[in-house]
């Protein structure tokens, strides 16, 4: 007889409850005493195992429902699988349920266990049976139990943390924050929340609460800033930010471009005002107005804090009392920024001087931007804590008394009104002019409204390339 089956019998005969059994080590079974309850028998190359459980209570021992049955080999060494499948204690041979249960669920409801080296496959089905090579079942029992220890980890993890919020809720009473959690947590959590079914921005909101989403905002800055993330995942993050949202930003922009009136409360207008900013908006210079508070920071890369609508003070001369936006460049300084629409004319043709001149829109823009220059550079902002802001962010405070202006006005289409009928001397010399005149405002930049977009389109380029 086989030394390891003799370590079977000689197992079995050590428990304090070997008194219920028949163990016969000549016939190779072991059975309930006065039934024909087998925990072990040979059926010809197989030895068949079942578990019972010892209730020490009542003196019994009880099968167990649903329990898998092992057939090892004759060829291995069976106490190699009593010792994962059995319980440690040797007043019961029943389940090891730390593992077990995890090792049901997925084996999913097959009943019989066939352990051979003699398998052509290292796994497979066949008749409801799982035919599995030794090698194969020692994997599938430590992925079980691995299941389960992170199981049990995640289940500790999360009652602490749950705990400690209640203490601190209803107690006052801080405890030390530590990173419970284990390797491989948050893959369960994030591969659920990448399933096919989350199309839109709506579908992630379903699970995730306010806290949920600042909470990952947080922990992704600081893993984007200590490099936590690899350099192939950082260079994709590079062209999201960069050049894909610039790519939707000018897209916005060309579709505001193609708003040919002022007024904009045709049906086409509000779907498209609607669909970009999620409002309704009455003016189309507010509408642009809002178009570059979203996205200024990433048209203009110089800059470094925008602040809207800091209201200025003695302007008495101004319908308006305050610049669209002021900004903090990254050499320290500061430009006001007006912004106009697409369709306002920055030229005129003077015929009695066969050459352009400043528009009156135009004028008016310019003679505004000097007024909030003026303004700022005498110490004119009406809220200290605008003032505070803008210091907050300049290291050289006098900078803040040398501002400079940029306007953004009108598009290359609609530089002169009816453009379209001018002559082709009169359109090489309308460039001209509008290159000559701008290039003269002492401490203004002008831009036209698809310059700024084109500006960006060329980064872009530049970035693909």
């Amino acid at each position: 007889m086989p030394r390891q089956t003799t370590n079977i019998f000689q197992l079995f005969q050590s428990f304090s409850w070997s008194t219920f059994l028949d163990i016969n080590e000549w016939e190779e079974y072991i059975k309930i005493v006065n039934t024909e309850e087998y925990i072990l028998k040979r059926d010809q190359d197989f030895f068949i195992i079942k578990f019972y459980d010892y209730q020490k209570s009542n003196n019994s021992l009880l099968a167990r429902e649903n329990y898998i049955t092992l057939n090892v080999h004759k060829n291995l060494n069976i106490l190699d699988f009593i010792n994962y499948w059995a319980n440690e204690d040797r007043n019961t041979f029943g389940y090891n349920f730390n593992g077990i249960n995890i090792f049901k669920k997925i084996i999913g409801g097959i009943s019989n266990i066939k352990v051979s080296s003699e398998y052509r496959n290292e796994i497979q089905i066949r008749g409801g049976s799982l035919l599995i090579k030794p090698e194969k079942l020692n994997e599938l029992q430590n992925e079980s139990n691995l299941i389960n220890k992170k199981v049990s980890s995640s289940k500790f993890s999360l009652s602490n943390y749950l705990v400690n919020q209640a203490k601190f809720t209803f107690l006052n009473k801080r405890t030390k924050r530590t990173t419970s959690s284990v390797k491989g947590d948050f893959e369960f959590l994030i591969h659920r929340f990448n399933l096919m079914t989350k199309n839109e921005k709506k579908d992630f909101l379903n699970y995730l609460s306010e806290d949920d989403v600042n909470s990952l905002g947080l922990l992704f800055d600081g893993m984007i800033k200590k490099e936590v993330f690899n350099k192939d995942y950082l260079k994709k993050l590079d062209e999201y930010f960069i050049k894909e949202k610039l790519d939707k930003i000018i897209k916005n922009g060309k579709e505001i471009l193609l708003l040919k009136k002022d007024d904009i409360n045709s049906q086409e207008a509000k779907e498209l005002i609607r669909r970009l900013f999620n409002d309704n908006i009455g003016q189309l210079e507010t509408v642009w107005q809002r178009f570059f508070e979203n996205y200024l920071l990433y048209l203009f890369f110089s800059y470094k804090k925008i602040i809207p609508k800091v209201e200025l003070k003695d302007l008495d001369n101004l319908d308006k009392k305050y610049p669209d936006f002021i900004g903090v460049n990254h050499y320290d300084g500061i430009d006001v920024i007006e912004i106009k629409t697409h369709l306002k004319n920055i030229l005129v043709w003077d015929g009695s001087h066969n050459n352009f001149a400043f528009s009156s829109e135009m004028s008016k823009a310019i003679i505004q931007t000097i007024n909030y220059m003026d303004a700022i550079s005498d110490d004119k902002i009406r809220k200290s804590k605008n003032k505070k802001d803008l210091l907050a962010y300049l290291n050289i405070d006098e900078n803040l008394y040398r501002p400079k202006g940029i306007i953004i006005i009108s598009s290359l289409s609609k530089i002169c009104k009816n453009q379209n009928k001018l002559s082709e001397n009169q359109k090489k010399l309308l460039i001209k002019d509008f290159t000559k005149l701008r290039n003269s405002i002492s401490n203004i930049q002008v831009f036209t409204f698809d310059e700024i977009l084109s500006i960006a389109e060329r980064y872009t380029e530049n970035f693909k390339n």
